[in-house]
Parts: structure tokens; sequence; C-alpha cells
């Protein structure tokens, strides 16, 4: 039997049965999750641009990765100070024109970045991409101190978070929750354009985050497209739904026993560095 393509008039479809129109969304997706899509990665993105008013979708890369001297050195800290760094290659300023996104952002998140209208968040670990009525406003400050501002701000303007044939464990809404539940985010550096190393907060790990799906299933409207179940909730619901699970019961969360990034954010994230330990 012949596979069947999805056309962009099905993925805007869909989008609007989600009850997506006009609204502000934060997008992760699987391209591969729709099956076969003509036009591919771009016709999702177009789907998603003509249906939504605005448009944000992870631009995450790791440009966090200079090793701090070791009175700076942050204890519970979800890293290992003698592997987790970058030992090879002098310190460079973080040019967020320049970062190339992670390869785990998957092509609709990479199609997206290359858009001429596409803009990107300052920050060295947790940028974001968008277009759209108020991704300019949105994406324009991001501190390095905090983790995911620009999806805060769309979650306090009723924006929807967007499945697109992945699950929880692909959703940074549930890294928001973590911090709303009392966890401190982990600690990275960068160097800014001025040459100043700088401290980074980073989320921690997401491989256990579908363990809390049985307590926010509720908040998500369900629609199949294609091949692709697609997934859509309030953010803000979505952030007060799943913060006071996290806190009543911390090892929900837990990928596995030997996760440094689990067991130290279980703990709450990372404690100040011991001055009396070189």
């Amino acid at each position: 039997m012949p596979e069947i393509s999805v056309s962009r008039q099905a993925i805007s479809d869909g989008l609007c049965r989600l009850g997506l129109t006009g609204k502000p969304v934060a997008v992760h997706s699987s391209l591969r999750s729709f099956g076969r899509v003509d036009g591919g990665a771009e016709t999702v993105v177009k789907s998603l641009q003509e249906i939504c008013s605005t448009v944000l979708m992870p631009g995450f890369q790791c440009a966090a990765k200079i090793l701090p001297p070791p009175e700076k050195r942050y204890r519970q800290n979800g890293c290992d100070y003698a592997v987790h760094f970058d030992f090879v290659n002098p310190p460079r300023p973080f040019d967020v024109r320049t970062a190339p996104l992670h390869p785990k952002m998957g092509i609709v998140c990479h199609t997206f970045a290359k858009q001429e209208s596409t803009l990107r968040s300052y920050h060295p670990w947790h940028s974001w991409l968008g277009t759209g009525e108020r991704a300019a406003e949105w994406l324009a400050g991001h501190p390095w101190e905090t983790t995911s501002r620009p999806l805060e701000t769309l979650a306090a303007a009723g924006g929807f978070v967007l499945l697109l044939g992945v699950n929880l464990a692909s959703c940074t809404a549930v890294h928001v929750a973590e911090e709303r539940a009392g966890r401190r985010p982990f600690i990275r550096w960068a160097m800014d354009t001025g040459g100043v190393i700088r401290e980074v907060a980073t989320s921690g790990c997401a491989k256990g985050f579908e363990a809390l799906a049985p307590y926010c299933r509720h908040l998500f409207r369900k629609e199949q497209i294609g091949e692709c179940v697609a997934l859509a909730a309030p953010v803000s619901e979505l952030i007060e739904c799943l913060a006071p699970v996290i806190r009543s019961q911390p090892e929900v969360t837990r990928c596995s026993l030997n996760c440094l990034r689990c067991n130290d954010a279980i703990l709450c994230g990372p404690l100040p560095p011991d001055r009396f330990c070189a």
C-alpha cells in the first residue's frame, strides 16, 4: 500500500482543530512522526506560521563549557568538573548569530532557524527562536541568569505548548515547573562579547519527564495529523499543574539512579562553592 503524504493543508487543519488559530505557541517536534510530509520540515514551519500568531521553538546549544576556577565551582551542580567542560579550546565570546543549534533540536527547528525572519534570543545554552507578532518583544530580553524567560513570557500571555510527535521529555515547560517547585537551575559558564566570563543558568535532565504525563493528561488537546500525535496545552496551566507534583514527589522526574543531573536536581540543585576546597 503506497505511503500517504501529509499536506500543508492537513497540518494547518490539525492545528485549527487543536484550537491554535491566532494563538502563540512554543513548539517541540519530530518531523519523522508525521510519516511523509509534502515539502518536508518547511511545510510544517509554514503551517505553524500560517495558523499561529507567534511561533517559538528551542534553539538550544551547549556554548557554556568554560571551566571555572575552583573557588567558583558550585556543589551539587549536575556535572563532573573533571569531565563536562572544554579542556581543549581557548575561551571565546559567545555569538548567537553564529552559534549552531544542537543536533538534537531536530530538522524542524533547524529549518525554522534558517529563515530570514526568524529571531533568536541571546543565551549561550537555552536560546529560543521565534517569528510572528510578539517574537521580537519576547526574545529581546533573555538574561543569562534565567533559563526559559521567553517561554515564561509566552505562558503569561496565554500561550500554548505544542508537542508534535514528541512527549514530555521534550517539553521545556516542565523545566519551568521544576523551578517553580523550588529546584535551582544548574550553573555553567560562558564568555560574553566583552570578554567577561559569566554564569549561565541551565536546566537539567528531561529523560524522566514522561512519568509526569498521568498528572497533566487532562490539560492536553489531542489530534492525529498524518501519523503524528499532536498535543496542545496552555503553558501556564501545565506549569501550575506540575510544579506541586514535582515538589511533593521529587523522585518522579528521575530517569535513573546513575544520572548525576537527576540526582542533584532532586536535591534542589546547586549549592555555593566550598571555599575551603581547592
